[in-house]
C-alpha cells in the first residue's frame, strides 16, 4: 500500500469577504455535473447527517466545488454546521450561536450562550438544540433564535446532539455530558425522560440504530442502550477511550479510538473482528461507513479507506497536518478538512485527489452536505460554504 501524495496545480488567488483563500485544483481529471443526481432540497440535521452517524450524504457532489461565501461567527468554529430549509445553524468557542442563509451566508440571527459551544447542534422540527461548556442544553426557535427551553446537566458538554423518535410519537434529544451521563430529553419542553450513567466522561455524539443508542466515552466502553427505557442492552470494553461517534451497522460497531487504532467489534459475540493502525497517533475524527468501506482520518495526517470485512487498507491519502475533521462521503467523493488548513475532495475508489481549497487555518469542524452545498467551520472563526459549479 502506498501513500497518495498531493499533486496540485499552481495556486490561483481569490479574495472574498471574511478572509482570503486560494483554490487549488489537481491535474487529475475532475468529474463534471452532467448526469449527477443532486437532491433539490437537502438537509443535514445532525453531526454526521443522520441518526446512525454514518457520515454518508444522501446527495452526490461532483468533486470540484465552487467557493460560495464565508461568514464570521465567533472565535473558532469546531462544531459542524447543521442545515435545513435553506438555513445553516452553528456555534463557536466563544458561545455565539448563529443562523445563516445557505445561499448567501447572511446572518439571520445570533444567540449568546454563557460558555463555549464545541458540539454540533440537532435540528428538531421548529427547534435547534445544542449543548455548551457550562453543561446547559439550549433549545432555540429556528425562525427567530428565541430561547424555548434549557436543560441542565452537571458537567461540560463537548459533543453533539442526536435525536430519537419514540413509539409514543414524541421526539427526544440525546446528548452526553462530562457528568458521566447520557441524557435523553423531551424535545417539546426540555423535561428528562431518562439518563444513563457511565464510569467517565461522555464525549462523542451518540448514534441510533434499530431502536438502540450506541456511544462510548472516557471509560473505554461501548454502550448499547434501549432508546425507550434507557436500560443496558450491551456493554463491551475496548480498552481505550473513545472521543468521537461510534457507527453500528448490522450489529458490528466501527470505532476509531485513542489507542491509535480503528477496529470493528461484533457486539453480540463481544469480540473484536479486526483492527487497523500503522502509526502511533490517536483518532479524534469519527469514521464514515458505506456498504463496502470505512473511511477514517487521523492525527497521523492521513485519510484511509478500509475494507469493511477485513479492515485492510485499500489506500491512504496524505495531508499536511493531523486531521480531526470527520470525513463525509457524497457520491463517489470523500470530503475532509485538515489541520493544514485545506478542505480536500478525494476519490472514494482510487484515493486520488479530485480537488482542494486552502482556507489557511485548522479545520476541526466536519463537512455538512445539503442542497448542492458543502458547509464547514474553521478555527479562524468563520463558516465557509462551497457549491456545485454552474
Amino acid at each position: 500500500m502506498s501513500a497518495h501524495k498531493r499533486w496540485l496545480s499552481p495556486a490561483i488567488g481569490k479574495d472574498f469577504t471574511g478572509g482570503a483563500g486560494r483554490r487549488r485544483a489537481g491535474w487529475l481529471a475532475l468529474c463534471s455535473c452532467a448526469g449527477l443526481a443532486v437532491a433539490g432540497a437537502g438537509s443535514w440535521p445532525l453531526f454526521r447527517g443522520s441518526p446512525d452517524m454514518r457520515g454518508v450524504a444522501e446527495e452526490a457532489l461532483p468533486g470540484e466545488l465552487e467557493f460560495a461565501w464565508a461568514t464570521e461567527v465567533g472565535r473558532s468554529v469546531m462544531a459542524t454546521p447543521v442545515v435545513a430549509d435553506g438555513r445553516v445553524y452553528v456555534g463557536a468557542e466563544d458561545g455565539k450561536f448563529a443562523c445563516l442563509d445557505l445561499a448567501t451566508g447572511e446572518k439571520r440571527w445570533e444567540y449568546l450562550a454563557d460558555d463555549a459551544i464545541q458540539g454540533t447542534a440537532a435540528i428538531v422540527g421548529d427547534l435547534v438544540c445544542f449543548g455548551s461548556g457550562d453543561g446547559i442544553v439550549h433549545a432555540l426557535e429556528r425562525a427567530s433564535g428565541a430561547k424555548k427551553w434549557t436543560y441542565e446537566t452537571d458537567g461540560e458538554i463537548a459533543g453533539g446532539a442526536n435525536l430519537f423518535h419514540s413509539g409514543d410519537g414524541a421526539t427526544y434529544v440525546l446528548i452526553g455530558s462530562y457528568d458521566n451521563h447520557l441524557h435523553c430529553i423531551h424535545a417539546a419542553d426540555g423535561s428528562p425522560k431518562w439518563k444513563y450513567e457511565t464510569e467517565n466522561y461522555v464525549n462523542g455524539a451518540p448514534g441510533v440504530h434499530a431502536g438502540r443508542i450506541y456511544f462510548g466515552g472516557c471509560d473505554a466502553q461501548i454502550y448499547g442502550v434501549d432508546a425507550e427505557t434507557g436500560a443496558t442492552v450491551s456493554k463491551m470494553d475496548v480498552e481505550h477511550y473513545i472521543a468521537n461517534s461510534i457507527v453500528v451497522v448490522d450489529g458490528i460497531a466501527y470505532v476509531a479510538h485513542h489507542g491509535n487504532r480503528v477496529a470493528a467489534f461484533d457486539l453480540a459475540e463481544k469480540k473484536q473482528l479486526w483492527e487497523f493502525g500503522e502509526r502511533e497517533f490517536p483518532y479524534v475524527a469519527s469514521p464514515a461507513v458505506t456498504a463496502e468501506a470505512v473511511f477514517v482520518a487521523g492525527k497521523d495526517k492521513r485519510l484511509y479507506r478500509l475494507d469493511r470485512e477485513s479492515g485492510e487498507a485499500d489506500w491512504e491519502f496524505v495531508t499536511g497536518n493531523g486531521i480531526e475533521s470527520s470525513p463525509v462521503v457524497a457520491g463517489g467523493v470523500v470530503y475532509v478538512g485538515s489541520g493544514d488548513g485545506s478542505l480536500y475532495a478525494v476519490d472514494a475508489e482510487s484515493g486520488e485527489e479530485r480537488w482542494s481549497y486552502e482556507i489557511g487555518e485548522d479545520l476541526r469542524s466536519s463537512p455538512a452536505v445539503a442542497d448542492g452545498h458543502l458547509v464547514i467551520g474553521c478555527d479562524d472563526g468563520s463558516v465557509y460554504a462551497f457549491k456545485v459549479p454552474e
